[in-house]
């Protein structure tokens, strides 16, 4: 035989199972052994033509072949008749073509998903942060920022808020998922946001203080709180000042709409401003 024919007439053979009426589980399965055959139908036309031989001398082979084989196996006729059927109309299609739209389209699936893999795991690594700035430094706070707002849009594309979410979304979503030392350095800046805002109240500041939610998950305002402040300290025209957690008592003050703290932290008998993160 001048071709190999054994995948293309078992898959002809199986959609020779499905027949007549077909109940839901049947005829999903009808269309999956019909996608298997055009898959392999293709892969064979493709490959007969890529040889460079005239569309009719690669019909008369397979017509041959199949003819030869249905003479010494009788009970192949009927997927053998499919089998030259669909290749012989698959072969008048594809002569046409210019052989270099042949190949794109063959190679196509395989070129889109070496550029999804790529770009799956190439959205990780551009996403990740570097947590390695000194502690207690502009930079430090910047990565911290940026760590706190990757956190906060995870969890609002995982809906971890509502619970929603499975194994799916968890492998769709990880290019973009924080990793643990990102997490710890969004805790951190979030726990000096939160110390700041009890720390404006405690100056009896006329400030548009956030609603606190329940202990599992943050209210609507704290989340705009926390996402806004992220924001400010990530803005390049931002000052830092010699000591950097009184900028970002300011940024923090200035995101709850409080009064301008001036040049000195505001006055008060005990008050004292809160700790930074990586300080007890």
């Amino acid at each position: 035989m001048h071709y190999s024919y054994d995948a293309l007439l078992g898959a002809a053979a199986e959609l020779e199972q499905y027949s007549g009426y077909l109940d839901g589980e049947e005829l999903k399965q009808s269309q999956q052994a019909q996608a298997a055959f055009t898959s392999i139908r293709n892969r064979f036309v493709y490959d007969a033509l890529a040889t460079g031989d005239d569309a009719e001398e690669v019909k008369g082979r397979v017509t041959q072949d199949l003819e030869t084989l249905v003479a010494e196996h009788p009970d192949w006729e009927g997927p053998a008749l499919v089998v030259r059927d669909e290749l012989l109309m698959r072969i008048d299609e594809e002569s046409g073509k210019n052989p270099t739209w042949r190949k794109v389209v063959r190679y196509a699936p395989i070129a889109l998903g070496v550029a999804l893999f790529v770009a799956y795991f190439g959205t990780k690594f551009y996403n990740d942060i570097d947590m390695s700035p000194p502690p207690n430094t502009p930079e430090a706070y910047v990565a911290r920022a940026q760590a706190l707002e990757k956190t906060l849009r995870y969890d609002d594309w995982a809906s971890t808020r509502t619970r929603r979410g499975g194994a799916v979304k968890s492998i769709l979503l990880w290019p973009i998922s924080p990793s643990d030392a990102e997490v710890l350095g969004a805790q951190e800046i979030a726990g000096f946001a939160f110390e700041a805002e009890g720390f404006l109240k405690e100056q009896g500041l006329p400030c548009s203080f956030t609603s606190m939610g329940t202990d599992e998950e943050l209210s609507d305002g704290e989340l705009a709180y926390l996402g806004g402040f992220a924001e400010r300290l990530q803005s390049e025209s931002l000052e830092w000042d010699d000591e950097p957690q009184y900028t970002m008592l300011t940024e923090a003050a200035d995101q709850l709409g409080c009064p301008a703290l001036g040049g000195e932290m505001p006055e008060s008998a005990d008050a004292e401003a809160p700790d930074s993160p990586g300080q007890s």
